[in-house]
């Protein structure tokens, strides 16, 4: 199971690219895609799982990744994206 962080509201939620059970938002743009592969128990623990949540409640907004990890994570995202596996899923993400 995946745990992830909402970019929107900062709930803790089921998968990076599922719509959030609290506010219903789901990740569509690039960035939103990106920060939420990154807000997710694949890179951080659950204590850090849980600040970010909270400081995206508080602030309205995640926190900005670092420049270098930005980079990584949209090399990774380029590369998923152009395979097509990212679209698949979007699409029975959509249809569910």
């Amino acid at each position: 199971m995946t745990t992830a962080v909402c970019f929107q509201c900062g709930h803790l939620k089921f998968g990076s690219f599922m719509p959030c059970t609290q506010c219903l938002a789901k990740p569509q743009t690039d960035n939103e895609l990106i920060v939420s592969l990154a807000m997710s128990d694949h890179y951080f623990d659950q204590a850090t799982l849980e600040a970010m949540g909270e400081y995206t409640k508080e602030n309205g907004h995640p926190p900005q990744l670092d420049p270098e990890s930005e980079k990584t994570f949209r090399r990774n995202f380029e590369e998923v994206k152009a395979s097509g596996v990212l679209d698949q899923m979007l699409r029975e993400r959509d249809d569910n």
